[in-house]
This record gives structure tokens, C-alpha cells and sequence, in this order.
């Protein structure tokens, strides 16, 4: 039994079984593919309970499957492509040519996968489009856009670019290195206002909403070497500054990616609060 499956036998096998019979062992071939498909990703998903792990993995699997699918139906179907040289030979450079860009697209895919600049979830600027990550195709990555203009708030509409945008165009991203990104909320008082106190209470305000201020200076310190050589101010804080006869502070500190909007709102809410209580804070009219 067990000589069967010695290297001299399988050859043997396969050549008999791929000469004439090709829907015999394109059937074969499918079959087994997609049973150790189902196999691995069931395996898999035991072991796994991220969601977005789950779709890259089974992602990964379906394309390794579709590759070794191909490298072996090919020599069934075209015979004469068993000789390498024969194989460029049909092709040739033309080919290479007219597909250029769907061949840029997947190496831009595989880029994407073995260097992850990326991954889904993620808050990405590609050109002057920004959104987060929803999927990654072989082809073409796709992103919930969100403005800029409203504080980070989703547009509501998905935007598509073709992998190979990630070798031609500039790109930021948020999430796989920091997962906080840096924001800043102004505040105008007349220039007889008790400005102390209300930068106090803005800092004050600030500090309280966001709890996870350390835990932001501890990724940012451990999730990339190259990040932690850069001086970032992590901790919240309130800068002074006159303009025209209005005083401005300016209030900087770090939002988790996406929760931009909803922190800033618990500070406005909180802040709004407690300067009711302070009559000898005003604020400016524009």
C-alpha cells in the first residue's frame, strides 16, 4: 500500500490519468482542492475568532487553492506548456504588454499582503480619498470613505482603486502602527475672560474622557521600532494664543482611530458644563 504513494508511482499515476482523461483529473484536482480547502479554513476557524483574521485567512487560502489549481490543470489542458520554453514561447512578451497593468495590480496585492502597510480595518489616505479598509481583493482594495470635513464621519459610499495605486501614489495610514491619530478642538474667550480657568478645565476635561491616554504612549512606544525613534507629545494638553482681541486655546490630544468625533463630543458636552457654572468665562463671538 504504502508504495503506492512512492514519487516513481504518483508520476506514473498522474501521467496516465492526464493523458486523455483531462475532465477525469480536472474533476480530481477540484475535488481535492476544495476539500482541503474546507479542511484547512475549518481548522482554522477554531483556533481563530477575529473576524477580519477569519476573512483574511480565508482570503489567503482561496488564492494559494486557485494558484495550485492552475499550476496543475494547466499541463493537462495545454500539454505542450509542460516544456517551460514553450510556455513563453505561446505568451511571449505581448502578453506581458497588453496585461501590464493586472500583472501590477497583483504584485501590488501581494505587496500589500507580505509587507501589510495595510490591513483591513484600518483608516488609509490614498491620493485625496480617505476611509477605512473594508476589504482587500486580488485586483482592487476597496475603502468606506469618510470627510475630513465632519471630523472623520463615514460618507456612507465605498471607493475602489486598483492595487497597483500603492506604488504610484503616496499613502498614510493609522491603525497597524499608532491606532491614534492626533487632533485639535479651538475655543475663543473675549480677552477679559478667565482664560486660566477654562484652559484648566479644558485640560481637565480632556484628561477625563480619554482613558486610554497611557495605553496610546505604550503603543505608540512598542509597536514600531523606527515610530519610537520620533518625539510625539502623547499626553493631552492646552496651548494659549492671541488673536486679534480673542484669546484662542488650543486643546491637542490623541483620539483612537475613528472615535474622533464621539471623543470630541464628550469633552465639548463636558467643557460646555462646567464653564456654565463660571460667569467670568466667556466666550467670543465671531
Amino acid at each position: 500500500m504504502l508504495e503506492f504513494f512512492s514519487p516513481q508511482n504518483l508520476n506514473a499515476f498522474w501521467a496516465r490519468l492526464t493523458s486523455g482523461h483531462a475532465f477525469a483529473a480536472t474533476a480530481l484536482v477540484v475535488s481535492i482542492l476544495l476539500l482541503t480547502r474546507m479542511v484547512v479554513l475549518r481548522i482554522a476557524y477554531r483556533n481563530i475568532e477575529d473576524k477580519f483574521v477569519r476573512m483574511r485567512y480565508k482570503r489567503t487560502v482561496s488564492y494559494i487553492s486557485f494558484f495550485i489549481g492552475l499550476f496543475l490543470l494547466l499541463p493537462i489542458w495545454l500539454p505542450s506548456i509542460r516544456n517551460v520554453a514553450t510556455f513563453l514561447g505561446i505568451f511571449g512578451a505581448g502578453f506581458l504588454i497588453v496585461t501590464r497593468d493586472l500583472w501590477v495590480c497583483v504584485v501590488g496585492w501581494a505587496y500589500i499582503m507580505i509587507r501589510r502597510p495595510f490591513v483591513i480595518g484600518d483608516r488609509v489616505q490614498i491620493g485625496n480619498v480617505a476611509g477605512d479598509v473594508i476589504d482587500i481583493r486580488l485586483m482592487e482594495t476597496s475603502i468606506m470613505e469618510v470627510s475630513s470635513a465632519e471630523g472623520g464621519q463615514t460618507t456612507g459610499r465605498v471607493v475602489f482603486f486598483p492595487n497597483a495605486k500603492i506604488f504610484t501614489e503616496s499613502f498614510a495610514t493609522t491603525g497597524a502602527h499608532v491606532g491614534h491619530v492626533f487632533q485639535e478642538l479651538q475655543v475663543s474667550l473675549t480677552a477679559t475672560s478667565d482664560w486660566k480657568s477654562a484652559a484648566e478645565l479644558l485640560e481637565k476635561c480632556a484628561k477625563k474622557q480619554y482613558e486610554t491616554a497611557r495605553a496610546a504612549k505604550e503603543q505608540l512606544q512598542t509597536g514600531d521600532a523606527e515610530l519610537d525613534m520620533i518625539s510625539f507629545y502623547r499626553d493631552p494638553r492646552v496651548l494659549t494664543q492671541m488673536v486679534g482681541n480673542h484669546i484662542v486655546l488650543k486643546l491637542q490630544y490623541m483620539a483612537p482611530t475613528g472615535q474622533g468625533v464621539n471623543m470630541q463630543d464628550r469633552i465639548w458636552r463636558e467643557f460646555l458644563t462646567l464653564t456654565a457654572k463660571k460667569p467670568r468665562i466667556r466666550f467670543a463671538e465671531k
